[in-house]
């Protein structure tokens, strides 16, 4: 085709439009925030940490800790040590200036690899990490104490998602050089400028990534939100376990077994008692399902695996509870109890009080791993309202001098002369 004709008014304009097609296509399928995309040579400074971590929100090896707060406190040899750990996606905090580090970089299979292998060289033999290597001098010294410090590396990465378009928390590097850790006496990389505090310019003769973007684009890339969500997730969790445990069953038993009193015509000891059970079974379950699908706590051998375990028997022996009550052998004025009714009554009345005492056990570790002090210190003191409740309802039913009003609720008095009938709901 010559100029001429290239430059003739129709096909001037359908290459134009084609151009401008491409062009268009090409910004549609590039991921962009303004002074960063995908491909870019980034620096990046911040405490390295794993998902697994971020993602329970506190500390494995600090439980009081919350990981966005806090990370300098994670150790070297919970990173590189613990299977959970270390099995699991880094990713790089970064100092946003807010109370909470912002999930800033997750880091590729060897990018994890090479943050593995750079804690294991840092880290302490003497101080415990097993995994690291082989050390010989002084433990007081500040390359011996960075395992009990957090890992805070500076690297040099090519972006290779901005996560706007990907199913990604956080955006992703690869990095292009072995990480740095940013303690001078421990690395053995040479210092480009020696004027200069920042790790990037310091070491890569870069600026800081987090220099380049402005507040509202670091907003876009980086999130603190786990935190703040699972958070909820542990309240909500944690009410819904302390209501039905706490509270609805227990009072339930108690009135079970305290207000069935023989001989009776009238059942409502039996009506609050079905009501209380399940409503309060109910709702100990959605605190459950909510532990079961966002919780891991069945990894490490802890107090959260105890909690965790011994709070799935209880449930699944509640839920028995019901299910063995619905099917109870039934009895009758003319038939008396069966040996099978006997061992039923045994069964049930049994299960529900050992139920009633783990969950007591249980509810004790949950309030002992709660992280957040507050937190923690307003389910102590709502488990001590609800065993005062308890209390309260165990001696006013024991005590003698409420029969009247006892029978007032749970009984009517019954002439001499009538012969007393056993009811179905006396031995539920």
């Amino acid at each position: 085709m010559t100029t001429s004709r290239i430059f003739h008014p129709r096909h001037f304009m359908t290459t134009t439009t084609l151009l401008l097609l491409a062009i268009v296509a090409a910004t549609a399928n590039a991921q962009t925030i303004a002074n960063l995309q995908v491909g870019d040579e980034i620096c990046a400074e911040g405490f390295v940490l794993d998902t697994y971590c971020i993602e329970r929100t506190t500390l494995l090896d600090n439980p009081t800790v919350f990981s966005l707060e806090n990370p300098e406190l994670h150790s070297v040899h919970c990173l590189v040590d613990v299977n959970s750990c270390f099995s699991s996606p880094f990713e790089m905090l970064v100092n946003v200036g807010s109370q909470e580090y912002a999930r800033g970089w997750r880091f590729d299979d060897a990018g994890r690899q090479a943050m593995v292998t750079l804690g294991r060289q840092v880290g302490s033999q003497t101080l415990g990490c097993t995994e690291c290597e082989p050390d010989g001098g002084d433990p007081t010294d500040v390359a011996f104490t960075r395992q009990q410090e957090g890992l805070r590396a500076v690297v040099k990465a090519q972006v290779t998602s901005l996560k706007l378009e990907d199913d990604l928390k956080v955006p992703e590097l690869t990095l292009l050089a072995d990480p740095i850790h940013t303690n001078t006496t421990i690395s053995t990389i040479p210092i480009l400028d020696e004027s200069v505090t920042d790790p990037c310019q310091r070491f890569y003769g870069m600026t800081n990534i987090l220099d380049i973007l402005t507040p509202e684009e670091q907003s876009q890339l980086f999130t603190t939100e786990t935190p703040a969500s699972f958070r909820n997730l542990r309240l909500i969790h944690g009410s819904c376990m302390l209501i039905g445990w706490g509270l609805l069953l227990p009072n339930g038993m108690l009135v079970a077994r305290y207000f069935k009193l023989h001989p009776s015509s009238n059942s409502a000891w039996f009506k609050f008692h079905r009501i209380c059970q399940p409503t309060g079974l109910l709702v100990a379950t959605v605190g459950w399902i909510i532990a079961l699908v966002n919780f891991d706590v069945f990894s490490d051998r802890d107090t959260r695996f105890v909690h965790g375990l011994v709070g799935s028997i209880v449930m699944a022996l509640g839920w028995l509870q019901p299910l063995n009550a619905y099917f109870r052998p039934h009895i009758s004025p003319d038939h008396p109890k069966t040996t099978t009714r006997i061992v039923w009554e045994h069964y049930h009345r049994g299960a529900g009080w050992f139920c009633f005492f783990c969950s007591l056990i249980v509810i004790v570790l949950g309030t002992l791993i709660i992280p957040r002090p507050n937190d923690r210190l307003g389910f102590q003191s709502a488990f001590v309202v609800c065993l005062l409740i308890m209390l309260g309802n165990l001696a006013f039913m024991k005590s003698d001098s409420k029969q009247d009003l006892r029978g007032f609720c749970c009984t009517r008095k019954i002439p001499p002369a009538e012969e007393p009938k056993e009811k179905d709901e006396d031995n539920a």
